[in-house]
């Protein structure tokens, strides 16, 4: 059995995760353009509101649980939970398989959590498992968990 069916079995997972929850509408980061010469993010005001709610969020977390950065591997687990447009239905649409990309919004996650201190780098992310779904039963935003993974 490799490590991964190890992970997704949650038999090798060490010490208590971290369950955040960040309330907002999700921004994606990552799509950039050209302004004054400059490269920027196309959604610069927007994101920076979003990492900051995150990176509060988990700086809080830690504070209050006397939390240390994780040292090793980890696993990330997101659902961001998307606003649903007044003109789309659950029949017409029952997952946002629009824009935002999945990739660019965990992007926005994971620099935020380094921002925070939950890890050194989002490079000991070695295991994600994330979703997009519309926030019909509950608010715009999104739950993250981090656990630590032995091998």
């Amino acid at each position: 059995m490799g490590w991964c069916s190890r992970l997704c079995d949650g038999n090798e997972l060490e010490r208590e995760p971290i369950v955040l929850r960040v309330d907002g509408d999700p921004v994606p980061q990552g799509s950039k353009r050209c302004f004054n010469n400059r490269v920027v993010d196309a959604n610069s005001v927007k994101l920076k509101a979003w990492r900051k709610e995150t990176t509060s969020v988990a700086t809080t977390y830690l504070h209050e649980h006397g939390w240390h950065p994780f040292q090793g591997p980890v696993q990330l687990r997101i659902t961001f939970y998307m606003p649903r447009p007044k003109s789309v239905t659950y029949n017409k649409r029952p997952l946002p398989i629009i824009s935002p990309d999945l990739d660019k919004l965990v992007r926005s996650v994971g620099d935020s959590l380094t921002d925070a201190g939950v890890w050194g780098d989002d490079a000991q992310v070695v295991s994600l498992v994330c979703e997009k779904v519309y926030a019909d039963d509950k608010q715009p935003g999104a739950d993250i968990e981090i656990h630590s993974v032995t091998v």
